[in-house]
């Protein structure tokens, strides 16, 4: 219920607009041009073309062509609610033209009406605008042509088929709307997944990987890649079980992500964080140094916990695994040398 209060005029948030227009672009223009192809076929069929009002007609069919040449140059969401009910509109116009050059026009203002409101129920996204183009369909239609009978004792059928078909077009339209929600929700969600590291919430191997490939190809300015390994984490794991072992990562994670603000963390696996520290070099060991400081500082009341960093300079020209080997042979002499400390690749 809530959900869809907030749809009944919002169109979601700025991504979930993009997600709906890629639905909603192909669908709105197939159904447009169904509704102009089928006006132009039944005027085509009409025994008595020459009752129509041709100005009329020229005109509807001018709004309809326009309406539908502008939802396809849509670009957003809202354009294509804006021309695709313009579009609409043109169309119920055209058929009004249409049965107003017959001989009982408040016959066909029932059928009409139906088949224009469900039809349209996919469109719309925000449900109050699929109410008031259906409103203005109706309108259309029936405006001094309603056909209602006060001396047939059924006169109320007709209301009664107007309220009933504007409640299935409702409930079409919310059903069409959940469905983009659910949709875009399960994209969002598998992308999370596949993306972010579900234990600490940074970016897992294949993001990081991705991210710093993307940097490297800006090629702007000197950056150093930071591989961050704990120290001893088998002996945590193996003497206090794995779950205490997943909450030091978890802190760990903490800490590297505040510290790394602004820039690129990740976890890679294991025990084993990275880091692209953009900055000269100075100020890529003078962070590392603070972090193996803000790491032991962070888990001081607990255990007596370090870290070893191996750090090497961003490649740019090279493939990342190049910088990769550069900076886990720094990390072996990290470790090698002692642990808790950080060492930087001299080539």
């Amino acid at each position: 219920m809530s959900a869809a209060v907030y749809y009944l005029f919002s169109l979601g948030e700025a991504e979930q607009q993009r997600r709906f227009f890629k639905e909603l672009r192909f669908i709105a223009i197939s159904i447009l041009v169904f509704g102009v192809l089928s006006w132009l076929a039944t005027v085509g069929l009409m025994r008595h073309r020459q009752m129509l009002d041709q100005a009329q007609a020229v005109l509807a069919l001018a709004g309809m062509l326009a309406g539908l040449g502008l939802t396809v140059m849509s670009r957003s969401l809202r354009t294509i609610v804006v021309h695709g009910a313009a579009s609409v509109l043109f169309i119920t116009f055209g058929f009004r033209v249409m049965i107003m050059a017959t001989d009982d026009p408040a016959f066909w203002v029932l059928p009409l009406g139906v088949m224009i409101t469900l039809t349209i129920a996919p469109i719309f996204s925000g449900i109050a605008y699929y109410l008031g183009i259906s409103l203005c369909v109706w309108l259309t239609l029936g405006l001094g042509q309603f056909p209602d009978h006060a001396q047939q004792t059924d006169h109320y059928w007709p209301a009664l088929a107007v309220v009933v078909s504007a409640l299935i077009g409702l409930a079409l339209n919310i059903y069409f709307l959940f469905l983009r929600i659910h949709n875009y929700r399960a994209r969002r969600d598998l992308t999370v997944m596949a993306y972010t590291d579900g234990l600490t919430g940074l970016n897992n191997r294949r993001m990081f990987t991705q991210c710093a490939r993307a940097l490297q190809a800006r090629g702007k300015g000197t950056a150093f890649f930071l591989m961050i390994d704990i120290d001893d984490f088998k002996k945590i794991n193996d003497a206090d079980g794995h779950e205490v072992g997943d909450e030091v990562l978890q802190k760990t994670a903490a800490v590297i992500a505040q510290l790394s603000a602004g820039h690129l963390c990740g976890r890679l696996g294991g025990e084993e964080f990275a880091v692209i520290y953009q900055g000269e070099q100075n100020a890529a060991c003078a962070f590392a140094a603070k972090l193996l400081c803000s790491m032991e500082a962070a888990f001081r009341q607990e255990r007596v916990l370090s870290i070893s960093i191996g750090m090497a300079e961003l490649i740019k020209e090279a493939d990342l695994s190049h910088t990769y080997r550069r900076a886990d042979e720094s990390l072996y002499l990290a470790k090698k040398n002692g642990k808790n400390r950080y060492v930087l690749y001299v080539s």
